[in-house]
């Protein structure tokens, strides 16, 4: 329930983040078979690639970077650029965990890699050679100094996450009505096939033919231009059009205000050691508090307030956020 492309869509058949990283994982797995690569390394990698996405999309991570992190120097100085490959990580090693088990998934260093090296137009040269494996991970702070993933199967996610969003975003766009099928240009849809499923094949059986026995990953020349007028046609039409970016600021002031409203929730309660409970206390307020002891070994004493609400904000998916705005800030019947 995280934005793919349109928020929290009500239709079954549009994507949302879920169904994006299955269609990644899916893809990644089968090129890598193809290509007698590890097939598990291929597929955790997908799965894991976009776990650092905060609700809304790019817009709500666009917003925590801006509006929230930019305001707030010792924000700033933890988590100097937010961009969703590289929480992602922070969301692995430090914020996810399974069942009652500590915080942290204690994941491999090339699945790590992979996570926060997954994102970068590569167009010029269609290929993607693996990078230096003996980066430190920990000290990266943006997309740029990520580099290229450092394994094969790193190299696979980061090509196939674009042949998984390119095809199916125009799928969903037209179930959206935001374009019509009509729009697609002839050239794509001649040469790729109309649909998803067509494209994808496409796609993934040039990478495989290009990258067989080879020591990088790539596309040919002429899909790989193919899918840049994919992408380039998407955003033009479809992440900048009026019915994808309508409630764009609605969901921004959404984030602004929870951000502000529990952040004084935990200053207040002395960070929930004094904070009580009853039949009228928000939701919300509960699963925060639940979040706060959960993880309280994750954060030092040095560690800025605003990071503890920041990291439940980010986690939230886009309906929580929606019904968490409702139960504070739309006024209730009281009798």
């Amino acid at each position: 329930h995280k934005t793919q492309v349109f928020y929290f869509p009500q239709n079954d058949h549009v994507s949302t983040r879920m169904d994006h990283v299955l269609f990644v994982a899916s893809a990644a797995r089968t090129v890598a078979r193809c290509l007698r690569l590890n097939e598990d390394l291929a597929e955790a990698i997908g799965l894991a690639h976009d776990i650092g996405h905060a609700p809304f999309g790019h817009q709500g991570q666009d917003f925590i970077k801006n509006k929230i992190i930019a305001k707030k120097a010792s924000l700033k100085e933890f988590i100097p650029n937010f961009s969703h490959e590289v929480y992602g990580l922070r969301v692995v090693d430090k914020i996810a965990k399974r069942d009652r088990e500590s915080p942290g998934l204690n994941l491999t260093w090339e699945v790590r890699d992979g996570i926060i090296s997954h994102c970068g137009e590569d167009f010029e040269k269609c290929k993607l050679t693996p990078d230096d494996k003996n980066k430190k991970l920990e000290k990266i702070t943006s997309q740029k100094d990520a580099g290229f993933p450092a394994t094969l199967e790193g190299c696979i996610v980061r090509l196939v996450d674009k042949v998984a969003y390119c095809g199916k975003d125009i799928e969903d766009a037209i179930a959206a009505e935001v374009i019509e099928e009509s729009d697609v240009p002839k050239d794509i849809s001649d040469k790729l096939g109309k649909t998803n499923g067509k494209i994808i094949g496409s796609f993934l059986e040039s990478i495989i033919k290009e990258s067989y026995n080879k020591d990088y990953i790539a596309i040919s020349r002429k899909y790989g231009d193919l899918m840049h007028s994919m992408i380039k046609f998407n955003r033009e039409k479809i992440y900048h059009s009026d019915k994808s970016e309508r409630y764009g600021k609605q969901a921004r002031q959404s984030v602004k205000l929870l951000f502000a409203d529990l952040k004084e929730v935990y200053l207040k309660t002395d960070k929930f050691q004094n904070f009580e409970k009853d039949n009228k206390t928000p939701n919300v307020h509960k699963i925060f508090d639940e979040y706060v002891k959960d993880m309280k070994d994750i954060y030092t004493n040095s560690d800025p307030d605003e990071l503890v609400v920041l990291d439940f904000i980010a986690g939230m998916t886009d309906s929580f956020v929606v019904r968490s705005f409702q139960e504070l800030f739309i006024p209730q019947a009281t009798v």
